[in-house]
């Protein structure tokens, strides 16, 4: 078995916590039962990690699952492979965001209200700073289907970032032109 960013959880959920079950492991690493039953046998095998009884009462089994030395090792191997590479999905988002809003630029427009997720919004502010770009955030807005989006005559542009696959017709709802519209993706 190769070392993925699922068995990193693995690892990292049993360096965190006490886990004393599959069960357990799989409700705090967001992981499948199955899959963590599959990359915990792995790991014992591999002697990146150790099961270990810790009641001495014979009437009561449990364990405890816990990382070998070995174990930490190799969690801290795949904790730097794990944050280099989203780092550069962080920075990919980052630069294809940036040409989106160069062309939102380029097209004249300056006045935007932007349609999506708060988080994003403020990306999107981050940017338009960073490059000194001539836009200015004139407001924003998480619900493409709000209606107090309807006063068109106060942007240029409207530019959407909704996970919606119907989220352009939706706009009809708050009243702007399809051709006022700019996705971000």
């Amino acid at each position: 078995m190769r070392l993925s960013e699922k068995t990193f959880q693995v690892l990292d959920t049993l360096d965190r916590k006490e886990i004393s079950s599959q069960r357990q492991l799989a409700d705090h690493s967001g992981i499948s039962l199955g899959q963590v039953n599959y990359i915990l046998k792995s790991l014992l095998e591999k002697g990146l990690v150790k099961v270990d009884n810790f009641r001495n009462n014979p009437k009561k089994i449990g364990y405890v699952y816990f990382l070998t030395p070995k174990g930490i090792e190799a969690k801290s191997r795949l904790a730097v492979r794990f944050v280099i590479r989203k780092i550069r999905e962080y920075d990919e988002i980052r630069a294809r965001l940036t040409e989106r809003l160069i062309e939102v630029e380029k097209s004249g427009f300056s006045r935007v209200v932007f349609i999506g997720p708060p988080v994003v919004k403020d990306l999107i502010n981050k940017l338009i700073k960073e490059r000194n770009l001539n836009i200015v955030l004139a407001n924003s807005y998480s619900d493409p289907r709000d209606s107090s989006i309807k006063e068109a005559g106060s942007f240029d542009v409207a530019l959407l970032f909704d996970d919606d696959p119907e989220g352009i017709p939706d706009m009809e709802i708050a009243k702007i032109p399809g051709d006022r519209i700019v996705t971000l993706w």
